[in-house]
């Protein structure tokens, strides 16, 4: 059984991202003004370069490479690159040919959140929704027999002990993972900006290399090899250094 506090979690785990995403285009507002086209830009373009474009290579690499997940190095490599890639050429090319004319501080922050913004609705919405789901089967007792044919037995039984053993601390710690990966989605976006604005495109491929780095620990977290909560600190220390880093690149698009 999946208690009402765990279940309580998971409906904050759901809930929190659109209120995450509506209170940095409050907060922005105020502080720094608000492009809403930029907004808009960022939001598709995460959906276009990372749930189509990057899956579509994904699907490819592990349809090609079934074993490239028990080796790590290989795995976070790959994952990381291939997100670098992906999310900072995909900035890149939105700025120059979609907001020719958003080259200031604010449509960086915009776009920033646009991008993290969408991104954490879609990742709570797929990993936090979906649990409820099963919690609510498990504790009525149709787990089993609603998906029993549609996964192999074996993943069935992991699946479900998986679920029941994440306490209320693990949905409620994806919140503050999302919350410090919005502000290195937002640092990200004026990082390459500011290559459009500077018209130095090393700068690009030094935001890939950095994107790259910062995924490169998930893959050893996902093959059990490093503890969420060592990956939850890797990230909010990486998150308040971009908080930093925002306040302090300002000066730089003036």
């Amino acid at each position: 059984m999946i208690s009402g506090a765990t279940i309580t979690s998971m409906v904050v785990s759901v809930l929190f991202p659109f209120l995450l995403f509506a209170g940095l285009i409050l907060f922005f507002r105020k502080k720094t003004g608000i492009s809403i086209r930029p907004l808009i830009i960022g939001s598709i373009g995460f959906i276009v370069f990372t749930q189509i474009l990057e899956k579509a290579l994904h699907l490819v690499i592990l349809t090609n490479f079934p074993n490239i997940q028990d080796y790590p190095w290989a795995l976070g490599l790959y994952g990381g690159m291939a997100a670098g890639v992906f999310e900072e050429f995909g900035r890149f090319l939105l700025f120059i040919w979609l907001l020719k004319k958003f080259h200031d501080y604010k449509s960086g922050i915009s776009f920033g959140i646009g991008w993290g913004g969408i991104e954490a609705v879609v990742i709570m919405l797929m990993v936090g929704l979906q649990s409820l789901i099963f919690a609510f089967m498990i504790n009525a007792g149709t787990f089993e027999t609603m998906l029993n044919g549609q996964i192999p037995s074996d993943q069935l039984s992991t699946l479900k002990e998986s679920i029941i053993s994440q306490g209320a601390a693990y949905y409620l710690l994806s919140c503050l993972e999302r919350f410090f990966a919005v502000f290195l989605q937002i640092a990200l976006s004026l990082f390459v900006l500011l290559a459009v604005v500077k018209k130095k495109f090393l700068y690009v491929i030094y935001a890939v290399l950095i994107h790259a780095a910062i995924d490169f620990p998930v893959a050893f977290y996902q093959t059990g090899h490093l503890s969420i909560w060592a990956v939850e600190a890797y990230i909010a220390v990486l998150g308040v250094l971009s908080i930093v880093f925002i306040k302090r690149v300002k000066k730089h698009f003036h």
